[in-house]
């Protein structure tokens, strides 16, 4: 109960942020200065909701908080929900072959810390990325993975459910980031990318700068590494 509790929080969290001058960044239902003093690493501690806790103990485990706290670097955080519905899909995996098996963030760090560590590098890129740098259609761009490319859009939408409202003038845009896993067409048109091409996740927050970087943040509905 209380994580669906908190799921609607942060859903309608994203909801008022879609609908809002994407000027500015909306964390808890209150819009905040696009500016932080903190660092990447320590923003997402601070967040009121604890939605990164379980992402942050996997990057200290992993010894990775240099890695997002990186000058100049831009961090697409997966949230907890993330992590999460990879450890339903892995549970789902083992009980395949025992129905009782689970697969825990303690198997995780027992077992599959490596991955995690090297995994996590998907969503990093090595250079700053604004709004400005940024197309409808998208731009390709590499990960901090070696042979890891991905596309990331900034797309105006019509959907009422991110924010999209007739009686207003202005229409919304949203930030996506497209894992590639396949041959990207040309030209890219990011809102086209098949899911055999791309893997596309909503950014249901963006535009952040962090004291060391830039910070958006993934949608809860993502599976942590990218898995369908």
């Amino acid at each position: 109960m209380k994580n669906i509790i908190k799921l609607l929080i942060v859903i309608a969290i994203a909801n008022i942020m879609l609908a809002s001058c994407k000027k500015n960044y909306i964390i808890g239902g209150k819009l905040e200065s696009t500016t932080t003093n903190l660092t990447t690493y320590d923003y997402l501690k601070s967040n009121r909701f604890k939605m990164f806790d379980t992402l942050l103990m996997l990057v200290d485990k992993a010894g990775l908080k240099d890695e997002i706290n990186q000058k100049g670097i831009t961090f697409y955080a997966p949230t907890d929900f993330s992590i999460n519905r990879y450890l339903a899909k892995k549970t789902a995996e083992v009980q395949n072959v025992d129905i009782f098996a689970k697969y825990t963030i303690d198997t995780l760090i027992k077992y599959d810390l490596a991955t995690f560590a090297d995994s996590i590098k998907t969503y990093i890129i090595p250079k700053t990325i604004t709004y400005t740098s940024l197309t409808s259609n998208g731009v390709v761009l590499n990960t901090a993975k070696s042979g890891a490319s991905v596309v990331v859009s900034y797309e105006q939408t019509t959907d009422t459910n991110l924010g999209y409202n007739s009686v207003v003038n202005t229409i919304p845009q949203v930030e996506y980031y497209s894992l590639v896993i396949g041959t990207l067409p040309s030209p890219v048109k990011s809102v086209d990318l098949d899911p055999s091409v791309a893997i596309r996740i909503l950014c249901q927050t963006s535009g952040l700068t962090t004291a060391t970087g830039q910070l958006n943040v993934l949608s809860n509905s993502h599976t942590l590494y990218f898995r369908q």
